[in-house]
């Protein structure tokens, strides 16, 4: 007999590395004078549990407790649907409110969340990720009335410090992403004709990166930014319905995701012979690019690989204010780790970052970016595009 209901799935790692991942932030906490810890951001929530219901619109949140070995989650009722299939931990630890709580002026969900929080933890000392996306002033102050927040811990960032060094199952995600990464830009690059509407071709872009390959399936993605002219030099433009015409350039930034591990991919596409500017733009970028990801090894700071950048760079006479490269994982910017001038992070093995290479200036466009991940010896690329110019005739 056949059965119906909700589809098997697992938790994407084993129950040993999301407690390995509990006990190095319970160490953390410990160090910043937390008891318990409230984890506001989807993000971090997966990274801890496994939980994937993409629900960050409405409250919720992953509480860690200093004399637990596992969080518990607290959801929304509905929502405790998309966690016993997803997460690691058992249905007596996944916590609901009602749902008479969503969509109403007069009542908070922060207030039945307080009430689980109190009754799991007596201390005040509870760190809070204050920024999280959707824990906004009134949040702040809803969730006050249940708990102290006069004594709430500043724990922006705590996690993310966890993330930036990856487990080999992490890195093993990454890299199939950028397997579909890979693909999704030779299809995108061989949609451009004169004629074809924009929308078409980020539509097959976008089937690319959710069908994957045909060993690796694609994840929920983020829409590739595309923006089209002469030059394309809009950071952040998706795409619109108008047609291809000759002479024109697509500046393709996209990432492909496993699990919601992301592996990101730029390249600038030209339809019709590149201007002589465009060339040169491409020569610098290349050149700023390849100096990165040599200079990219355990033992170095961020700082020293964006010196490199500017030294094989700036000889070209570009201007380009924006930071060459950032930490990337769990999510598509994982972290607050970027190549700039400032940052003294020292790099470590089983990192991972996008090294991007983007000049969006008033008078020129460009894009040239890959993933790399660090091992003992270097920077290893995830991707295998071809680093010449890509032209369409």
């Amino acid at each position: 007999m056949p059965t119906f209901g909700q589809q098997e799935r697992v938790p994407a790692f084993s129950q040993q590395e999301y407690r390995e991942r509990t006990a190095r932030l319970r160490q953390q906490m410990t160090a910043h004078g937390m008891d318990a810890l409230l984890v506001m951001n989807e993000m971090n929530m997966n990274y801890l549990t496994g939980y994937d219901g993409y629900s960050e619109y409405v409250p919720q949140l992953a509480l860690v407790c200093q004399d637990d070995e596992d969080p518990w989650l607290i959801l929304r009722e509905m929502d405790t649907l998309c966690a016993s299939p997803t997460s690691y931990l058992p249905e007596s630890r996944i916590l609901s409110y009602p749902e008479k709580y969503i969509g109403s002026r007069q009542r908070t969900a922060w207030e039945p969340i307080g009430d689980l929080i109190r009754e799991r933890t007596k201390s005040s000392r509870i760190g809070v990720e204050l920024t999280a996306k959707t824990f906004g002033v009134k949040d702040h102050a809803a969730l006050g009335n249940s708990l102290d927040s006069s004594k709430f811990i500043d724990a922006d960032g705590l996690i993310d410090k966890l993330k930036t060094v990856k487990s080999p199952a992490e890195l093993a995600y990454i890299e199939q992403a950028g397997k579909i990464a890979d693909r999704a830009m030779q299809v995108g690059r061989l949609e451009i004709a004169a004629g074809a509407r924009e929308c078409d071709v980020a539509a097959a872009i976008m089937n690319a990166l959710v069908k994957g390959t045909p060993e690796i399936p694609g994840g929920l993605t983020g829409f590739p930014t595309m923006p089209v002219g002469s030059p394309a030099n809009a950071p952040h433009l998706k795409w619109s319905d108008a047609r291809y015409k000759m002479g024109c350039q697509t500046n393709f930034e996209l990432a492909a995701y496993r699990y919601r591990y992301a592996c990101a991919l730029s390249r600038t596409v030209f339809l019709g012979e590149p201007t002589a500017r465009a060339r040169h733009l491409h020569q610098a970028a290349l050149d700023g690019f390849l100096a990165q990801t040599e200079m990219i090894r355990p033992g170095v700071r961020c700082s020293e690989v964006w010196q490199a950048f500017q030294r094989a760079f700036k000889p070209y006479g570009v201007r380009k204010e924006s930071r060459s490269g950032y930490s990337i994982g769990l999510g598509w910017v994982d972290g607050d780790i970027s190549f700039q001038g400032d940052n003294d992070t020292v790099i470590e093995p089983n990192m991972a970052f996008h090294v991007l290479i983007g000049i969006f200036e008033k008078e020129d466009g460009y894009i040239f970016s890959e993933t790399v991940r660090v091992t003992e010896n270097g920077a290893k690329s995830l991707s295998s595009m071809s680093r010449d110019m890509l032209v369409n005739y």
